[in-house]
């Protein structure tokens, strides 16, 4: 029983993060008039990590679309944090709607 609760309490911890599917496919953030083009590796519903041919600083705000096929997905997202030359961003929801937009989004790009 104490090794089966050390190992919940190791897993737990991983309980607070959304699934998030690897992928390679390319989106945008349009910062003031400017549009920073980009690919996000990894996405979830309710974010994404990535990378853009320039740097954008942490807790900068700007509309995010990501491509998918004919698909796409638009939603404002503020860059979280940056490693090397990839950020991680957070996807700021205005709605519910929204983030159900978010979800099924992710469930399409999931299902390849």
């Amino acid at each position: 029983m104490a090794v089966f609760l050390q190992i919940g309490s190791r897993m737990r911890k991983f309980l607070y993060r959304l699934p998030r599917v690897e992928t390679s496919i390319p989106m945008d953030f349009i910062l003031g008039d400017s549009v920073v083009l980009g690919t996000c590796l990894n996405l979830s519903e309710s974010g994404l990590h990535g990378t853009f041919t320039q740097i954008i600083l942490p807790g900068t705000e700007g509309l995010t679309t990501v491509y998918h096929g004919e698909h796409s997905f638009q939603i404002k997202g503020r860059i979280a944090s940056l490693r090397g030359d990839s950020m991680h961003m957070h996807f700021c929801f205005d709605s519910e709607e929204q983030r159900q937009a978010a979800k099924a989004f992710f469930k399409l790009v999931a299902a390849g």
